[in-house]
């Protein structure tokens, strides 16, 4: 376990746990920090990997820990993770983002997606806003007509995209 890695499951320790996890969530917020600044500063390698790790640890804890027997509606580390997953989606769409580190993420994001907090609870819901992206871009591929690329919606290689994305 990398030193990152053993930094974030400290985040989830059971001291931590206490209503809507509010305490957890405060605790990742500056991981959403980190993942924008890697991001902007071109780390997409490290952005990824702390994503990736945030998002394990959440699916583990979330069922290992029962962290839904702590909220009704609001499940406040779920809103940490959306915002660092939306950023990475942005990254993506501005067609920075390197070919290797989006394969990187989407198997890393499709191994979470057969974990039990999300097969049975929908955590994390970040998972979910990825699927939804994944949807779009599938779409506008079948719907490509030949534009030029700067009135197709997402500005990242179309061929890519196809390969990463069949």
């Amino acid at each position: 376990m990398t030193n990152g890695k053993n930094k974030i499951e400290a985040v989830f320790s059971e001291h931590n746990i206490d209503e809507d996890c509010d305490t957890i969530a405060r605790l990742l917020s500056p991981y959403r920090e980190v993942v924008r600044e890697l991001l902007i500063q071109g780390n997409y390698a490290k952005a990824v990997t702390v994503l990736i790790e945030v998002l394990e640890s959440l699916a583990y804890h979330f069922v290992e820990d029962e962290h839904y027997n702590y909220f009704d509606d609001m499940y406040s580390p779920d809103y940490v993770c959306q915002d660092m997953m939306e950023a990475v989606i942005s990254s993506i769409k501005s067609g920075n983002f390197p070919a290797e580190e989006l394969q990187r993420l989407k198997d890393g994001l499709e191994k979470l997606m057969h974990t039990e907090a999300y097969e049975d609870y929908g955590v994390p819901y970040a998972l979910n806003v990825w699927e939804k992206f994944e949807n779009i871009v599938k779409k506008n591929i079948c719907h490509f007509d030949g534009r030029r690329e700067e009135e197709f919606h997402i500005h990242v290689d179309v061929h890519e995209l196809f390969r990463l994305f069949p």
